[in-house]
């Protein structure tokens, strides 16, 4: 409770401008990766073709390859918003400033970019291998059952067990990108030092990921009982991706500064940068002497 307590207070407290800088990459990157495609495909069982694994797969990810292009242009600016919010959300706790200024763009990009490609890459790897894991639950049951009631049953069956394991891989992760940025270990050591870290964590940690995710699931659910509109479907999905990105890093870094031991300064609602505690630092010397 106390992760989710603080990942929440947190997410509320800043939340609204981190996923302003992600909602535009989100949307553009929702044209090509559709993290909730199983879903919604479970929505169209009447509809199932299952003539080969390539068809099936092919009939779950709807959208044209038109805006291929847009899809992959979002993705780029996504890794950079990623680098960009790794800064935002670490200087705030380190030392209580918090900014979404272009002025330090620069200079978190330099710092975090590789940081947010190793992980922005091992994230899109973990779903793909998830979505293609769910592609194969779905044709074997449906060479097994056809398109019918029992191919929906083990249909939400499989959907659930592979997004449970989603879940709990992306938790496991969590603590691999603060380790490698401010830890100066190597990719490797880093992940296994934020494994071990994890320990015991782990169950809250994907308390508080489903906090944020079950909310998109149901909306999805309704959409795609309503509606078959591919506009709405990937703003849908883009919205849950400006969303869930900033949430996940919050969540990130709570985790980080506690297993850490470093005291938060933006608990202290304090920038310890700021001009006016400077001035009130020089009184309280000037008063010692």
């Amino acid at each position: 409770m106390k992760c989710l307590k603080a990942t929440l207070s947190y997410f509320f407290d800043k939340g609204a401008q981190m996923v302003l800088l992600a909602v535009v990459p989100a949307l553009l990157s929702a044209l090509v990766f559709s993290p909730s495609a199983g879903l919604y495909f479970l929505m169209c069982y009447g509809d199932l073709h299952a003539d080969s694994f390539a068809s099936l797969y092919t009939q779950m990810h709807f959208l044209s390859y038109d805006f291929f292009w847009a899809g992959i242009i979002g993705l780029v600016l996504y890794f950079f918003v990623i680098a960009l919010l790794f800064g935002i959300v670490d200087r705030h706790m380190r030392i209580g400033e918090f900014t979404v200024s272009f002025r330090r763009a620069k200079t978190r990009i330099n710092y975090n970019i590789l940081t947010a490609l190793k992980f922005g890459v091992t994230a899109g790897v973990i779903f793909e291998v998830g979505d293609l894991l769910l592609t194969l639950l779905y044709y074997a049951w449906a060479s097994v059952f056809g398109s019918g009631e029992a191919w929906l049953v083990f249909g939400i069956l499989s959907w659930a067990a592979v997004s449970a394991m989603l879940l709990y891989t992306m938790a496991a992760i969590l603590l691999w990108p603060p380790f490698m940025l401010h830890t100066g270990l190597r990719s490797r050591d880093a992940f296994k030092m934020g494994w071990r870290q994890m320990s015991g964590r782990l169950p809250s940690s994907v308390l508080t990921l489903l906090v944020c995710i079950v909310p998109f699931v149901v909306v999805m659910s309704v959409i795609g009982a309503v509606t078959s509109s591919t506009v709405a479907r990937v703003v849908m999905d883009g919205v849950a991706m400006a969303v869930c990105l900033p949430y996940y890093i919050t969540l990130m870094y709570v985790q980080f500064y506690d297993v850490t031991g470093t005291e938060r300064m933006d608990l202290q609602k304090t920038d310890i940068w700021s001009k006016k505690v400077a001035r009130r630092d020089r009184k309280r010397l000037r008063g010692k002497d």
